[in-house]
């Protein structure tokens, strides 16, 4: 079995076509224009059982494909039309980028339970939805329609991929809309949900930490990640899998505080620093970088760069701009005289004082 790509510009038509692909028993993959997936990967010889793929943040030119079951998203469905209270004919708006594995997973989601999936378009379609299921950005933007006066029949929103604005939550209130957010990954699908009383681990989900890290055991595990590796171990028998997020627990609740391998989670999508940085590297002009995330009080964390040389900043928002995923792309830069070294020569990850 082999990967069934799609590029289709439009959101409701590539989502209408990976589920074409599927109910006729292939495994559809929706391309990003902006991230280029070598051939190899295309290739793949997929477990017989694979039924769904999805792309990760490629920022290096070469973004690692989320390979999994039907039954590892199916596992997720009862469980949100129930908290949800959805039923089939209800239904759900979703805005987010067709290349996410969150627009995939919508998709199914709604196919499956018999659910209308919404993409606005030129008609936000707000008046035709029960449901929202957004990014924090998402959010905001939703909110800003309904109190510029859009007509909407959402009453409750589904909020992952991101930290959610405290600001947010509270517009969403005085909009009377219930908020539910949750914390997940593409490997891992929904990991935890704050449905009133704190994060908590999603239903069938076991959760457990060791020096700070989360380890996952679920039934929503992906099979593989194709170009990439995700990190597993057993236990007394049972699988448990890693994605490097770092949580404290107190009572079952979750505190999530960033990614292991210093991740920038923003709007939704994941950007990895050094693949940001081997990208602004290959300027003629630079001769050192470092990314990092900061927060943000709409995007949950901005890309910040900071760089030596002597490229101007209009040059490397051009270079990275034909290089790199929008998500990817650093929103402000500094240049600095020298970067801070450890006594080995790497670039310490630390803002820079001069910034």
């Amino acid at each position: 079995m082999r990967l069934t790509p799609i590029d289709a510009p439009d959101a409701l038509d590539a989502l209408t076509q990976a589920l074409a692909v599927r109910d006729a028993g292939g495994v559809p993959l929706i391309l990003d224009p902006r991230a280029h997936v070598p051939q190899g990967s295309l290739a793949f010889d997929l477990p017989q059982d694979a039924a769904w793929a999805t792309l990760t943040s490629g920022t290096t030119g070469a973004p690692k494909i989320v390979v999994r079951t039907a039954a590892s998203w199916e596992a997720a469905f009862g469980p949100l039309n129930a908290e949800l209270g959805l039923q089939p004919g209800d239904g759900l708006w979703m805005p987010v980028h067709q290349v996410s594995s969150m627009a995939l997973f919508s998709a199914a989601w709604a196919h499956e339970s018999g659910l209308e999936l919404i993409v606005p378009q030129k008609d936000p379609g707000l008046d035709r939805a029960a449901v929202a299921h957004v990014t924090p950005a998402w959010l905001g933007r939703m909110l800003d329609l309904i109190e510029a006066g859009e007509p909407t029949t959402v009453h409750t929103v589904l909020v992952g991929g991101d930290h959610v604005p405290e600001a947010l939550l509270v517009r969403a209130r005085q909009a009377g809309l219930r908020t539910i957010t949750y914390a997940g990954a593409a490997e891992l699908s929904f990991v935890a949900w704050d449905r009133g009383d704190g994060l908590r681990a999603f239903d069938g989900v076991s959760i457990r930490t060791s020096e700070g890290q989360l380890w996952v055991a679920s039934p929503q595990m992906a099979l593989g990640v194709l170009g990439g590796t995700l990190e597993h171990e057993t236990l007394e028998g049972i699988e448990w899998a890693t994605v490097g997020d770092r949580v404290t627990e107190h009572n079952g609740v979750l505190e999530f505080l960033g990614r292991a391998d210093g991740a920038i989670l923003t709007a939704g999508a994941t950007v990895i620093p050094t693949d940001v940085e081997a990208i602004i590297a290959q300027h003629p002009g630079i001769t050192a970088s470092l990314v990092l995330g900061e927060p943000d009080a709409l995007l949950g964390q901005r890309v910040v760069a900071w760089y030596e040389g002597d490229a101007t900043i209009p040059e490397l928002r051009d270079w990275v701009r034909s290089r790199l995923p929008k998500a990817s792309r650093p929103l402000q830069w500094h240049r600095v005289d020298r970067l801070a070294r450890t006594a080995s020569g790497k670039i310490r990850r630390v803002v820079p004082e001069d910034s």
